[in-house]
């Protein structure tokens, strides 16, 4: 039995990180799924599962907890519903109290929580490939990086910024490889061929796209988490799809 979202964890409403880690949940377990249903993941894929979300669950709702024992209290009488200059008064007095001024959802965008929301990373999980260290956990803030086992960072890949523009909009369903410059990659695609593993090759030529992917090549899970990168592939091709998908 696999559980996700209000059934895997509870939260206090403050945050509103319920959803948001819900769906996360989701999007981690639903390929796995498809991938053992379809034949091409391996036997211990699924147990990732836990592995790599009941510790975002736990953190997400540790920070959701704090964040309900820091909550103000507000008292307000009952003319602050009412169209008179008292009424007025009292919600021009409520707008000045710290539950307004201090709760999260007037914080400027990039410090409300894009840590939790953006930030979940699975650096320790057996799909991912170790390589350089990760950016600092933060709850606040988020610090995109193409390390594996981070979210894959987003790119505009042009000026319109329309639908088909974003970087992810470019990513396969399954398995993408990102090539950011000539770097040979046949071994791979026959390898997967070869396993059955979904592979979608995507080249994207783009003047930012170094200070994100500072590697030649960047292996994209179908969640959008980053699970290997390097300047050209490992010599054991086979041994780096088995890693990747639980086999």
């Amino acid at each position: 039995m696999l559980l996700a979202g209000d059934a895997a964890h509870l939260f206090t409403p403050t945050g509103g990180f319920g959803l948001n880690t819900g769906i996360e949940d989701v999007a981690n377990l639903a390929w796995k799924l498809a991938a053992v249903l379809q034949g091409w993941g391996g036997a211990r894929l699924l147990a990732t599962y836990e592995t790599e979300r009941r510790p975002i669950a736990l953190r997400n709702t540790d920070v959701a907890r704090d964040m309900g024992k820091a909550w103000h209290d507000i008292e307000v009488r009952p003319s602050i519903e009412q169209d008179t200059g008292d009424g007025a008064a009292e919600r021009a007095l409520a707008a000045q109290s710290s539950f307004v001024l201090k709760n999260h959802f007037v914080l400027p965008e990039e410090r409300d929580f894009l840590g939790v929301v953006l930030g979940a990373r699975y650096d320790t999980s057996p799909l991912t490939v170790a390589d350089g260290a990760p950016p600092a956990n933060e709850v606040e803030t988020y610090t995109p990086s193409s390390v594996p086992g981070g979210r894959a960072p987003h790119l505009w890949l042009d000026a319109a910024r329309a639908q088909g523009s974003s970087l992810f909009d470019r990513l396969g369903r399954y398995f993408t490889l990102l090539r950011f410059a000539d770097a040979e990659t046949a071994r791979l695609e026959r390898a997967a061929q070869l396993a059955g593993v979904p592979l979608d090759v995507v080249d994207v030529r783009h003047p930012q796209a170094h200070e994100l992917y500072p590697r030649r090549l960047a292996l994209v899970r179908p969640d959008q988490h980053v699970a290997w990168r390097g300047d050209e592939l490992p010599r054991d091709t086979d041994a780096l799809l088995a890693a990747v998908t639980g086999r």
